[in-house]
């Protein structure tokens, strides 16, 4: 019996950590920082985030996206909903920091979630290039996009709203 139990625990052990989950090696995001932008590009083994297969995504890539967030946000954000009394956020896009997460969706296409946040906030010192930060309400000092890679467009932008 103490047997039995034993090889099933061991291949439990085995088929979890067979899945690609290597997030006991993550340590920090690439800091990469322009002029124009502040991003931490986050791993594809960075395991808290998306179920659907990831990527790493590259500089070349975080550049594609940041002219298009430059280029089209304000499209996007044409409601300006949840920004009455707080930044609107493609006029101050230069002040957020960014997260940048890779995956690949249902279509096969390449997607990159930009999670954004206030750089002026001093509670996410480091943290914002160890783990992802989420906030509950605080308006549009904390935002979040999707930028499809293969048709070059941002979609799904989601702004906090105020308590």
């Amino acid at each position: 019996m103490r047997r039995i139990i034993l090889i099933l625990t061991l291949m439990l052990l085995i088929t979890y950590n067979s899945d690609g989950q290597t997030n006991i090696t993550f340590k920090k995001a690439d800091h990469y920082k322009t002029k124009k932008f502040d991003v931490a590009i986050f791993p594809e083994n960075y395991f808290e985030f998306i179920s659907e297969q990831r990527f790493t995504p590259s500089r070349q890539e975080i550049d594609k996206a940041e002219i298009a967030l430059r280029n089209n946000l304000k499209i996007s954000n044409k409601q300006v909903a949840n920004q009455s009394s707080t930044p609107i956020i493609h006029i101050k896009l230069n002040k957020y920091k960014r997260q940048y997460f890779g995956y690949i969706d249902k279509n096969g296409d390449r997607i990159l979630f930009i999670n954004c946040f206030w750089s002026k906030n001093k509670n996410n010192t480091e943290r914002w290039l160890t783990s992802e930060i989420m906030v509950l309400d605080g308006g549009s000092y904390y935002w979040n996009v999707k930028f499809n890679l293969a048709k070059n467009e941002i979609f799904d932008l989601n702004i906090n709203g105020s308590a």
